[in-house]
């Protein structure tokens, strides 16, 4: 996939420096493939891991939230190629909005917009762990995170050292849409509200609402598999998508407090006279 895409052009970036690497700002993503599952959980369960009550979970029916599980596969961005696995609970935004059951997750469908709390975002690079702490407080952490596919499905298995978190697998469907989605990334920095946009060109998209499309396998041990085996009703999707091509652009943080401010000042490179 080229670099000079039209889709990057008309977005200045920054030259900073992340894990003592040089890097730019907003990121830009030139070439990877996602694949998400919606499972369906307890709405209390998914409640009680939101930090602050202007974060409302989606309902998708009476008592029941959503959690997702996304597998990035970068193979060339700003920051070299990497993985990345996120664990995100559907959220009802603005979150003075009508949260009627499957209101949210309808309109996210309509709208190509999807508001999600990100509880828990492995990478496999020490650049992509430190840009995303410090500028966004992304929960990041280093993770292996790696793809096995074969002529009808892709799994994603997630681990932490001897620890097998999950695995997530799912069907090669068609991908015959294309278009841009926008995925508002919901977190909490210096305890207020913060969120981030990453906006796609989905290239080569596809996507099932048909039930039990994906199923999950959860580790045993670890912190992280052992949470979700208490917040899932179920391992078996409510939706499935994959988007086999995308491009994309994260951009930077939409709430500038001061300290964050001041903490950005000291990673933009000596001598970077303004955006380009």
């Amino acid at each position: 996939m080229s670099r000079q895409s039209a889709f990057f052009e008309g977005v200045p970036q920054l030259d900073v420096t992340l894990a003592g690497e040089a890097a730019k700002l907003p990121i830009f993503y030139y070439d990877g493939t996602a694949q998400t599952a919606l499972f369906p959980a307890r709405l209390d369960a998914v409640r009680r891991l939101l930090p602050d009550p202007r974060f409302v979970p989606a309902r998708l029916a009476p008592g029941l939230g959503a959690v997702g599980v996304t597998c990035f596969e970068y193979r060339d961005t700003d920051l070299g190629p990497y993985n990345e696995l996120a664990i995100t609970v559907l959220l009802n935004d603005p979150r003075f909005a009508s949260n009627l059951p499957g209101r949210a997750l309808l309109a996210s469908l309509h709208d190509k917009q999807l508001h999600a709390w990100v509880h828990h975002l492995p990478v496999t690079t020490e650049i992509a762990r430190v840009g995303g702490v410090e500028f966004y407080n992304y929960p990041k952490f280093i993770g292996s995170i790696d793809f096995d596919q074969d002529g009808s499905r892709r799994t994603c298995r997630l681990g932490e050292g001897d620890e097998h978190i999950l695995s997530l697998d799912g069907p090669l469907i068609d991908t015959p849409r294309s278009g841009e989605v926008q995925l508002f990334s919901h977190l909490w920095m210096d305890r207020q509200p913060q969120s981030s946009e990453f906006k796609l060109n989905v290239l080569a998209g596809g996507r099932s609402l048909r039930p039990r499309v994906a199923q999950l396998k959860l580790g045993e041990r670890h912190p992280i598999a052992r949470e979700l085996a208490g917040v899932l009703l179920s391992r078996h999707s409510i939706y499935y998508e994959l988007m086999a091509r995308f491009e994309g652009i994260l951009y930077g943080p939409d709430h500038l407090s001061l300290q964050l401010i001041q903490r950005a000042a000291a990673l933009i490179a000596p001598g970077e006279p303004a955006a380009r």
